[in-house]
């Protein structure tokens, strides 16, 4: 079974990379996403900037799912 997840960003970013990020956010160094696009489009943009909301597919067949 395939699962959207979205990332709101102030650029497009087609491979995600951990340690990319900065780390005093909330959970430290990683990649956010979310299931909500609605929610990665408010993490998108920064006062008065746009941003992007990326979106990718992940395959969960091969994942044990906690």
């Amino acid at each position: 079974m395939s699962r959207f997840l979205f990332h709101g960003s102030q650029q497009v970013i087609e491979k995600p990379q951990f340690g990319k990020g900065k780390p005093y956010n909330d959970y430290g160094l990683g990649f956010y996403c979310t299931e909500d696009a609605d929610l990665a489009r408010e993490w998108a943009v920064k006062k008065d900037l746009d941003g992007f909301v990326n979106k990718y597919v992940i395959d969960e067949q091969e994942l044990n799912i906690l």
